[in-house]
C-alpha cells in the first residue's frame, strides 16, 4: 500500500491539538489544520488495510518513516482518502489539504531489502535518516558506470545482517539504498529512467 503519514510539528501547534481526539481537536481548533502538519513518511507499506497500517507504525517502523510511532491525531493518506488516526479507528476527512503540509526534504532513492522487489521512497536528507534505513553506520560504494551509488550497513556482514543481493560479483547484506550523486559529496533524486532500470535489475 502506498502512502503518506502527517504528524503534527509542535512548533506550529498554537492550539495545542497534537494527540487529541477528532472531536476535541474540533472544540480547540475548530479545524484539523493542513498547514501544521509535517510529512514523516512518503512510501510503500505491506498492509491491506488502515489496521494493519497502524500495526505496522507502532511494533516496526519501515525504511524511510522518521516520526514517532502511529498515534492520535496523525493523519495517512492513501492514493484516494485521507483519514485522521482517531482515538478509536480511522475518520476519513474530506477538506484536508495536504498540499499545505511541511514536505520531506529529501531525495528519491531506491530500497533494496533481503527477499523484497526494490521500491520507491523519498529518504530525508540527513545522516540520522541513512542510519534508521539501513539500521547502522553508513557505508557508500560506487558499482556502477552512471552516478547511481549503493547506501550501505558498514557493519552488515560482521553483526551478521542476512544476505541482500550480488553486485558485481560481491554479496552485500541488509537493507540497501540506491541513490544518486550529485557530483559535490551529496545526494539527488534518482531519475525515472534510473529508478525504472535498477528496479528491474534487482527485481529478484
Amino acid at each position: 500500500m502506498k502512502l503518506k503519514v502527517y504528524q503534527i510539528n509542535m512548533d506550529f501547534d498554537k492550539y495545542n491539538t497534537a494527540f487529541l481526539s477528532y472531536d476535541n481537536a474540533i472544540k480547540t481548533a475548530g479545524i484539523i489544520d493542513s498547514s501544521i502538519y509535517k510529512c514523516v513518511f512518503d512510501g510503500n507499506i505491506e498492509a491491506n488495510d488502515l489496521e494493519q497500517v497502524f500495526e505496522i507504525l507502532n511494533e516496526n517502523h519501515p525504511v524511510g518513516y522518521n516520526g514517532h510511532s502511529l498515534s492520535v491525531s496523525d493523519i495517512v493518506e492513501t492514493e484516494t482518502e485521507i483519514y485522521f488516526c482517531d482515538t478509536i479507528g480511522f475518520k476519513k476527512l474530506k477538506d484536508f489539504d495536504s498540499s499545505k503540509c511541511e514536505p520531506i526534504i529529501g531525495h528519491k532513492m531506491l530500497v533494496i531489502e533481503p527477499h523484497k522487489a526494490p521500491y520507491e521512497m523519498v529518504i530525508p536528507d540527513n545522516l540520522e535518516a541513512l542510519q534508521q534505513a539501513v539500521q547502522g553506520y553508513i557505508e557508500c560504494t560506487y558499482p556502477f558506470d552512471d552516478n547511481v551509488f549503493v547506501i550501505g550497513n558498514e557493519e552488515a556482514k560482521l553483526i551478521g545482517l542476512e544476505g541482500n543481493r550480488r553486485i558485481n560479483n560481491e554479496i552485500y547484506a541488509g537493507n540497501l539504498l540506491l541513490a544518486a550523486d550529485d557530483g559535490y559529496g551529496g545526494t539527488m533524486d534518482l531519475t525515472e529512467d534510473q529508478i525504472y532500470k535498477y528496479s528491474e535489475k534487482f527485481k529478484t
